[in-house]
């Protein structure tokens, strides 16, 4: 009986103890159940999403070392979380992985914040700059349309409608703040080939030379009351008048030198002169180059004053000659600036002008009359923008 006994009470003894064991399993189970159980993977697969959709929109250029830190962080979480799962069951501490996997999205939360608040300022932006780089060039191309396009002047349009071009694509794939700034350079572009142009059109708007040129049409207006005719040629609208008896009678188009927009200064410029002269020969088909042509006298004593002037200004190099030879010849009519700076009408006008014309007529060549004009019809649209 004894022997039942003692058995009975060490089976009892096992199952006290077994029960026990099994209950501190339970309890340390659910005492270390939060830190021996990994956090779910998905947090590190959003963080890695929004830094992937920062880079794709320029954050990392943008936000450097935020950006940097972010994924240093990210990978410093993952690191520690893979050490904690090598490590036996019991003794792992995933919670310093989990608080910096934590801090590391809520950092990569904010700069994807930052950075769309950012890509809307500059979308606004860029917007507003690519309008007026549209429009800044359009100005620009109708002043230079009209004046003498030099080199750089050129050069500074194509940069323009580059860059505006440029800032376009940029926009139109979202890259906002590289539009902008395509944009900011299209428009500094044209405002330099705008301003040169301007420079070079500013005395058609100048009173002192509109006041020139209008004396010099009276005084060959008022030559055809007593010589019998007169001509005006007025370079802006590319305008041959024939006056007699104070009256105009014909009105022809003529083509001038290709930097007709510039007064004459010297030999080569291309430029068509500015001034009053007479005709001091009138040649015959042969004797000219160009057909029948009326050959004028230039240089005249204002031409060989500028000329002097330039040259003691430095301006002509000693080997700079004033040039000569300016004709009202035929062969024009091709609707665009092509002599070496003489007028010339088609074939057909000219022999009118040689039949009507003698030795003597005086001829005035002059900018503009003050009347509505290509030149200063740009020069009122730019001062309107």
């Amino acid at each position: 009986m004894r022997k039942v006994i003692r058995v009975f009470a060490k089976a009892l003894g096992l199952v006290v103890l077994f029960s026990v064991a099994w209950m501190g399993f339970l309890a340390l189970e659910l005492h270390l159940e939060g830190s021996q159980n990994p956090p779910s993977v998905a947090t590190g697969s959003v963080i890695q999403k929004i830094l992937n959709a920062v880079q794709r929109d320029g954050g990392r250029d943008l936000y450097p070392r935020r950006f940097e830190a972010c994924g240093d962080d990210l990978r410093r979480a993952r690191f520690e979380m893979n050490l904690q799962l090598a490590g036996t069951w019991g003794f792992r501490d995933f919670s310093g992985p989990e608080r910096r996997m934590d801090w590391v999205y809520r950092d990569a939360s904010l700069l994807w914040r930052d950075l769309s608040k950012h890509r809307a300022s500059s979308r606004s932006a860029a917007l507003l700059a690519l309008d007026q780089a549209a429009a800044d060039l359009e100005q620009a191309e109708q002043v230079t349309a009209v004046s003498a396009q030099e080199p750089y002047v050129r050069s500074k349009l194509a940069a323009a409608a580059i860059n505006l071009k440029r800032a376009k694509a940029y926009q139109g794939c979202g890259r906002y703040d590289q539009a902008l700034d395509c944009a900011r350079e299209s428009i500094k572009a044209s405002a330099v080939a705008h301003t040169r142009s301007r420079m070079a059109l500013a005395r058609y708007d100048d009173p002192g030379h509109l006041s020139a040129w209008r004396g010099w049409i009276r005084q060959a207006v008022d030559a055809s009351r007593t010589s019998g005719v007169a001509l005006v040629v007025i370079k802006e609208r590319h305008r041959l008048e024939v006056y007699r008896g104070g009256k105009m009678v014909r009105s022809f188009p003529v083509d001038l030198g290709a930097n007709s927009i510039n007064q004459k200064l010297h030999a080569g410029d291309r430029t068509t002169p500015e001034g009053l002269y007479y005709v001091t020969q009138k040649k015959k088909y042969g004797q000219s180059k160009y057909g029948m042509a009326l050959l004028l006298n230039y240089p005249n004593a204002d031409d060989k004053r500028r000329f002097q002037a330039a040259k003691e200004r430095g301006e002509l190099t000693s080997r700079t000659r004033i040039g000569g030879l300016i004709e009202i010849h035929g062969d024009g009519g091709r609707g665009f600036d092509w002599t070496d700076g003489c007028v010339a009408p088609d074939n057909r006008d000219m022999e009118v002008l040689f039949r009507e014309t003698s030795v003597g007529t005086m001829v005035a060549i002059v900018g503009s009359d003050g009347g509505v004009g290509p030149v200063r019809t740009a020069l009122r649209q730019g001062d309107s923008h």
